[in-house]
């Protein structure tokens, strides 16, 4: 009897590891570099945001003053503070996203065609989509959230650590290495809506629409607005301050959702940038 259940294993088909196809390594690559040089492009905007949700002294200012106010006082290489990890999180964060989704888009396909479905690339296209896109971005959020840590807390102390080797060493040495995940919850509330309309958004505006230009600006343009109540919850959950998004200071308890008093509301968010300071200052 075990002898012949041996043999009924052997004959089993082995389960298939499934291994990127070289389309999909390529839209990995692609994504990596695109993520990554929009993110450096928009860096220095980044870095003065986040020092006016951290800087109650820069809260009320405008852009510009706030930018004159840090060349002035920090240098106008601080304006890149954080260079490393964002280069380096972002690179990470869109390979992954954007090659993990053609994969899990394929093996979806194929599974749902293993079983039988029949027209599941049209009648289950939508579901699959969806589904491959937000696995995607969780990995992808994963990925990013230790360098997303370290370059907020460069840019918020700039005496915090002379390179980004040494800021997560401090970072594990200081809270542990889990505190470098502590923000990807909070992350993920934005981020995943923002990727699934993105990507499946795409896909379904390439049906109808030839021009692949025009879709991305629609594609993109959706995202945008699907992902907007995702941000105003993370600055209930957090006060609008990135800082308190990666350190563990949000939590549903202390959401202050009271003003959000109809679905309108989820589309504004008036007080993010007080708030942040707000937050910073309670720190």
């Amino acid at each position: 009897a075990v002898r012949g259940a041996s043999a009924a294993a052997a004959l089993r088909p082995r389960r298939r590891t499934p291994t990127p196809s070289p389309y999909e390594l390529r839209c990995a690559a692609a994504g990596a570099v695109s993520t990554c040089a929009s993110h450096t492009l928009t860096l220095p905007l980044d870095v003065l945001k986040t020092k006016i949700q951290s800087d109650a002294a820069l809260a009320g200012l405008t852009l510009v003053a706030v930018a004159k106010k840090v060349v002035r006082t920090q240098g106008p290489l601080s304006l890149l503070a954080g260079f490393t990890p964002n280069a380096a999180g972002y690179f990470m964060q869109g390979a992954i996203k954007f090659g993990l989704y053609e994969l899990h888009k394929r093996c979806a396909f194929e599974w749902l065609e293993r079983r039988g479905v029949a027209d599941a690339r049209r009648k289950h296209r939508v579901a699959v989509w969806v589904a491959a896109s937000a696995c995607a971005e969780v990995v992808a959020c994963l990925a990013l959230c230790p360098m997303e840590a370290t370059k907020i807390r460069l840019v918020t102390d700039p005496f915090y650590a002379p390179s980004t080797a040494a800021a997560l060493r401090r970072v594990v040495r200081d809270s542990g290495a889990g505190s470098l995940w502590q923000g990807v919850g909070p992350i993920m509330v934005r981020q995943v809506p923002y990727t699934v309309a993105k990507l499946a958004g795409y896909e379904a505006i390439a049906t109808r629409v030839d021009n692949p230009v025009l879709r991305g600006v629609l594609a993109g343009s959706a995202a945008a607005v699907v992902s907007q109540p995702g941000d105003v919850i993370l600055n209930r959950l957090c006060g609008g301050s990135a800082r308190a998004r990666l350190t563990g200071m949000c939590s549903l308890e202390q959401a202050d959702m009271a003003s959000v008093r109809s679905p309108r509301g989820f589309f504004s968010d008036e007080s993010r940038g007080r708030r942040g300071c707000d937050v910073e200052n309670r720190s």
